[in-house]
């Protein structure tokens, strides 16, 4: 099994890469881990569809169908676009990103990245996809998810689920409010413009049980 990577002009490791450089700055595929679990953004959530991928892309076979990871997210064709969606329990992959976080859990070394963990295979230097440890569920990203988004966290133990239909609901009634649309702008608005979105859109998720950090 290889990642087969989805652009020709890809021959080379991704800066990327988790692991430990050796003495002659290549990486020995050991993984080190030190995020917070995500990066800075964009924060997909399942269901969210794109249009293009924001990172390089590997497309990765796995029990005849096609998968395609990018900056640790995961993602299936749909149509013209691709659909994030949660990677299936045993899918492998060379690489985390560098935000992914180590997480102990009995003596067990696991990854966190975007909501997913992953054991390191020593054999076979890869990352596979495991199922949550007990008590540790896939922790939902923020609700909002755009270089324009407020952040806002979910309080109330929501599911991975709500928390997608609230942010894209509240995304809409900001939209609505302020009549700027962040996935769709090809221009800088004007700071009030921002403000009124992020305000709209804060209100929003504050009324539905979010944590907002503005």
């Amino acid at each position: 099994y290889q990642d087969q990577p989805h652009r020709n002009d890809y021959n080379q490791r991704w800066k990327g890469y988790i692991g430990a450089p050796t003495n002659d700055n290549h990486w020995d595929g050991r993984p080190s881990g030190h995020g917070n679990g995500w990066g800075p953004g964009p924060r997909y959530r399942p269901g969210q569809l794109i249009d293009r991928f924001p990172d390089r892309n590997f497309r990765v076979p796995y029990r005849g169908m096609d998968y395609y990871y990018s900056g640790g997210y995961w993602y299936r064709p749909l149509g013209p676009r691709y659909e994030v969606v949660e990677p299936p329990r045993g899918i492998r992959v060379s690489y985390l990103p560098d935000y992914a976080e180590q997480v102990w859990i009995g003596g067990a070394l696991l990854f966190l990245a975007a909501g997913s963990y992953y054991a390191y295979e020593e054999s076979t230097r890869d990352y596979v996809v495991v199922e949550p440890p007990a008590g540790q569920p896939q922790s939902p990203p923020p609700a909002a998810s755009n270089g324009y988004d407020v952040e806002a966290y979910p309080a109330n133990g929501q599911s991975p689920e709500q928390v997608s239909r609230d942010g894209y609901e509240c995304y809409q009634y900001a939209v609505q409010q302020s009549g700027f649309d962040p996935r769709t702008a090809t221009y800088q608005p004007d700071p009030s413009v921002v403000q009124a979105y992020r305000q709209a859109q804060g209100s929003c998720l504050s009324s539905r049980g979010y944590q907002v950090n503005y």
